[in-house]
């Protein structure tokens, strides 16, 4: 297993970013704050409520544990990004104090996940369980052609699960994953200490954001940490930035057929392309790799913020215990604020398992309200349960800065209107050749339109 890599590749980037970001500043002489808690005090505290939950659950509970002697044997858990690395921790170690004689082994293969899943399942070597995106694109529905998704929907207790985390867990109608109960939302992260003691607030409005950028980098300190390297990461900034940079564009895709490549796409992409050669990501900014590089970036101080996933606070509180960051919602021109947010797909069982018996009751256990609030509470995540509450202050905070308004993802419309997701597909593949220069906006733009539903 690799347990330890995210740490040591930590130690190895900080070097390297100082090669390939060029920073004057940074956090100073941070002190902790509660909205900066360790991934391993989330652990903490979703294990202190876990007692709650069990008191809720306490049928399903009791059939767990009166069954959970009779089941042995070992599985293995595959993840796709070492941010969810505390919360599979603690998850595994809640279902194997339900089920002493099952050993569960994980693994993060956050390089090439789907194309190494995929030869380890050809091969016959493939995890027990492993996660996908679920129905957002086309990963989990070849899975399940091919006969590797063990079908969960009379398997595994969904009574918890909202419909809207259900879409993502079902092919035709019966369900081959358990979602998460996280609000997997985008947000702007801020350095506190960096904005106080260059006396910068947080924006009201757009063209106090933009404005807000030019004083950031004429301090001689990088705005955003970004990398234009993955596709996935660029998304999680984009939608946000799209939502401020026209709320009209972005509340239409709750309601399709609407344009999701049209004028207000286009004039988003050139914006943050017109801010890449302004310097406000660095100056050497095409050098940052992937989405750990563009955290750690921030996490270390090299940059003011950084726009991306709510689920990076933990991975940021690792990476740096002493960090004292805050949250806000890039506004938009007339000040009005929304969280783009989306449900999360957790495991799929593979079908092949040898120990099937003990990968179905993993699966459940994910299902249950213990195993969801481990999951949610030690990610320090914005919860999509009213039973689960949010363990930091910065998924609280999180939580607030959209005043209630939800707007749908603009990915998530590629997937579920246009064949096969097909439009999602050009997205991973295309998406990142905007920012790198490789591919013009209007080109990028065109082949999307040209795959989309016409209802």
């Amino acid at each position: 297993m690799r347990k330890n890599l995210q740490k040591v590749t930590a130690l190895l980037g900080a070097a390297a970013l100082t090669l390939s970001l060029t920073a004057c500043g940074g956090s100073g002489d941070n002190s902790s704050s509660g909205n900066s808690d360790a991934a391993a005090e989330n652990t903490d505290a979703a294990a202190d409520n876990v007692d709650a939950a069990e008191e809720e659950t306490a049928d399903a509970a009791d059939t767990q544990e009166s069954g959970g002697e009779d089941i042995s044997g070992s599985l293995t858990v595959w993840e796709h990004n070492y941010s969810f690395e505390p919360s599979v921790k603690a998850v595994i170690e809640g279902f194997e104090a339900k089920y002493p004689n099952v050993t569960v082994d994980y693994e993060i293969r956050d390089d090439n996940y789907y194309s190494i899943l995929a030869t380890a399942i050809q091969s016959g070597d493939g995890p027990d369980l492993f996660w996908t995106n679920g129905s957002v694109n086309t990963g989990m529905s070849d899975y399940v052609t091919n006969g590797v998704c063990e079908d969960l929907t009379d398997k595994v207790d969904y009574s918890l699960m909202p419909e809207a985390a259900m879409g993502l867990t079902r092919i035709d109608g019966k369900s081959y994953s358990v979602p998460w109960l996280t609000m997997d939302t985008r947000t702007a992260y801020y350095n506190i200490d960096m904005f106080e003691e260059n006396g910068w607030t947080v924006p009201a409005t757009f063209p106090e954001f933009e404005e807000l950028l030019g004083k950031i980098k004429d301090a001689g300190i990088i705005p955003i940490s970004l990398t234009p390297n993955d596709s996935w990461a660029l998304l999680f900034a984009f939608e946000p930035i799209l939502a401020a940079y026209d709320v009209e564009c972005t509340e239409g895709f709750a309601d399709y057929p609407t344009p999701v490549a049209g004028d207000a796409v286009r004039g988003c992409l050139n914006k943050m392309l017109e801010w890449g050669e302004k310097g406000y990501y660095g100056d050497n900014w095409l050098g940052v790799m992937d989405s750990n590089e563009q955290v750690l970036a921030f996490s270390t101080g090299a940059t003011a913020m950084m726009v991306q996933g709510s689920w990076e606070a933990s991975t940021i509180s690792e990476n740096n215990p002493d960090l004292n960051y805050g949250a806000f919602t890039i506004p938009a021109e007339d000040g009005t604020v929304g969280l783009v947010g989306t449900p999360a797909n957790g495991f799929s069982v593979n079908s092949a398992s040898e120990n099937l018996e003990a990968a179905l009751a993993f699966a459940n256990y994910c299902a249950t309200l213990e195993g969801q609030t481990l999951w949610v509470q030690s990610q320090g995540a914005v919860s999509a349960s009213e039973q689960i509450e949010a363990s930091t202050d910065i998924a609280k905070m999180i939580s607030e800065s959209g005043k209630g308004n939800i707007y749908t993802s603009w990915q998530s419309v590629l997937s579920y209107h246009s064949e096969n997701g097909v439009a999602n597909d050009i997205f991973g593949e295309d998406f990142s050749k905007v920012f790198t220069g490789s591919l013009s906006v209007d080109d990028f733009c065109d082949s999307i339109e040209a795959v989309m539903d016409p209802e």
